[in-house]
């Protein structure tokens, strides 16, 4: 017979062990899902990764600031729109600690406009909170990086 989640959390705690260590998603594993959706133009399954007090958004040169999970997911879609994801790579995961625990990633993402064939190389930084049970988007950036 399990013990409820909820024991389980109030033990790793009083243990000193960051309760998220140890249930659910690691960082690791939610910075490859949300880079495996990004790659896949997935915007509906991005929306349920985001913080629900706010997420900062930065498309490459223009800063959008920060938005509700709802209107931060249309702007994602719009920025998707007519981009085709050819691969996504995260290159750096870094846990930053705190209370609530945060962390980062660093995204290679290579997509083209759809009907072109040049391949064009960015970077995106995700940074992560710790919140409701999980790792939740607080700012996304697409940062310009080459042409492939």
């Amino acid at each position: 017979m399990r013990a409820p989640r909820r024991l389980l959390v109030g033990f790793f705690v009083a243990l000193g062990i960051p309760s998220n260590a140890c249930l659910g998603q690691s960082l690791e594993e939610a910075a490859s899902a949300f880079a495996r959706r990004w790659g896949a133009g997935e915007v509906s399954s991005l929306e349920g990764s985001l913080s629900r007090s706010g997420v900062r958004l930065q498309w490459e040169a223009r800063q959008v600031g920060s938005l509700d999970p709802r209107h931060a997911g249309a702007s994602i879609r719009e920025y998707l729109g007519n981009r085709e994801g050819v691969t996504t790579r995260v290159t750096r995961v870094e846990d930053v600690g705190g209370d609530p625990p945060e962390g980062y990633a660093e995204i290679r993402w290579e997509s083209r406009i759809q009907g072109t064939s040049d391949v064009l190389a960015r970077t995106i930084f995700v940074a992560f909170v710790w919140e409701d049970g999980g790792w939740r988007v607080t700012e996304l950036r697409v940062l310009p990086l080459s042409r492939s």
